[in-house]
C-alpha cells in the first residue's frame, strides 16, 4: 500500500513538473511573438513620424501650406536641408540647448526620431564658419541615415550636391568630406572654428583625418559639418560640405527614396518571430494532445 502510494506521488508530482515546465515555455514563447508583434508597431509608428511626407507640404516652394507656415508654427524652425538621392530632405531647427530636439519634431511634437538641429550656441543664419547639424541615424534612408554611405567615395562622387534653404533663399550644398569622428573630437565639434581653431587649422584636419576626401575647402568657404551616430557609443558619422551661392539642379528628381520602416513591416514578422509562432502553436496542439481527460462519463467503479 504505502508503494502504490509512493508511486502515485511520483507520478503526480512528474506530471505537474511537465505541467509546469510546459507553462513556462509556452509563457516564454508567447511574451517572444508579442514583444516582436509590438516592436513591428512601434517601428512603424517610428518611421512614420520621420517620413519626408509628414513634412512635403511644407518643403520651401511646395503647393501647400509651405516654409513659412511650419515656421509659423515653430519658430525654432531655421532652415530646409537636401541632399539629393538621400533621404536628407527636412526642415531644420535650432532649439535653447542640443537636447531639445532629440525627441521633438519640427512641429514641436513628440517624435522619438527628433529632429535635424544646429548646435545651440551657433548662429540660425549659418553665418559661422563652420555649422554643426545634428541628426539620428536611422534605418531606410531616415533622417541621417544616408551619412555612413558618405564613406564611400563613389557615393560621395554620385551624392555630391544639395540646398539648404534659408533665409528666404536656396543655396547649394557641395560635400567634400567624410570621417569617421568621435563624439569627444573637439576639433571636429568646435563651435569656434575661425578663432580657436583657425579655419585653415580646421581644414587642415579635415583634410588629415577624413576617410574621403574629394573636393577643396577655402578659408572664406562657409561650411557644413553633419554629423549623426555610429556602432560604437562615442562613434559618428560625420559629413563635411561647404555653402555655395551658386545652386545645383537635382539630378535625382524624378527618383524617389525608399524612407520607411512600414515596407518592411508589410513584410511580415522577423524570422526569429516566424519560429516563435511555430513553436507556440506545437506546443498548443501537444498541450491539448497530452492533457490528463477529465475522466469517463461513467467514471471509474
Amino acid at each position: 500500500m504505502w508503494h502504490d502510494l509512493s508511486r502515485r506521488l511520483a507520478k503526480g508530482f512528474l506530471r505537474l513538473a511537465n505541467w509546469l515546465v510546459d507553462g513556462l515555455v509556452l509563457s516564454f514563447v508567447v511574451i517572444v511573438v508579442l514583444y516582436s508583434a509590438y516592436a513591428l508597431v512601434d517601428n512603424g509608428r517610428v518611421a512614420d513620424a520621420a517620413s519626408s511626407e509628414v513634412f512635403e507640404s511644407y518643403r520651401p516652394d511646395a503647393e501647400g501650406p509651405g516654409f513659412d507656415e511650419l515656421v509659423s508654427q515653430n519658430p525654432d524652425v531655421c532652415a530646409w536641408l537636401t541632399l539629393y538621392g538621400t533621404g536628407v530632405d527636412y526642415p531644420v531647427v535650432q532649439g535653447q540647448d542640443n537636447e531639445e530636439y532629440l525627441n521633438t519634431d519640427p512641429q514641436g511634437n513628440f517624435a522619438l526620431s527628433g529632429s535635424l538641429f544646429v548646435d545651440y550656441s551657433q548662429p540660425r543664419d549659418f553665418s559661422a564658419p563652420a555649422t554643426i547639424i545634428y541628426g539620428h541615424h536611422m534605418e531606410d534612408s531616415l533622417m541621417f541615415g544616408d551619412l555612413d554611405r558618405y564613406g564611400q567615395s563613389t557615393y560621395l562622387d554620385q551624392h555630391r550636391h544639395g540646398d539648404l534653404y534659408y533665409g528666404g533663399a536656396h543655396h547649394g550644398v557641395e560635400v567634400v568630406a567624410y570621417m569617421a569622428a568621435d563624439a569627444y573630437d573637439r576639433t571636429v565639434y568646435s563651435t569656434t572654428v575661425g578663432t580657436a581653431p583657425t579655419t585653415e587649422e580646421f581644414i587642415a584636419y579635415v583634410r588629415d583625418h577624413a576617410a574621403v576626401w574629394d573636393g577643396d575647402l577655402a578659408p572664406t568657404d562657409r561650411m557644413l559639418v553633419l554629423s549623426t551616430c555610429a556602432a560604437g557609443t562615442n562613434e559618428r558619422h560625420v559629413v563635411f560640405a561647404r555653402i555655395t551661392d551658386e545652386t545645383y539642379e537635382n539630378p535625382y528628381h524624378e527618383e524617389t527614396v525608399s524612407r520607411t520602416l512600414t515596407g518592411d513591416a508589410g513584410k511580415g514578422f522577423p524570422t526569429w518571430a516566424k519560429v516563435g509562432i511555430g513553436i507556440l502553436a506545437l506546443l498548443l496542439v501537444a498541450w491539448m494532445v497530452g492533457a490528463p481527460g477529465k475522466g469517463k462519463k461513467n467514471g471509474k467503479k
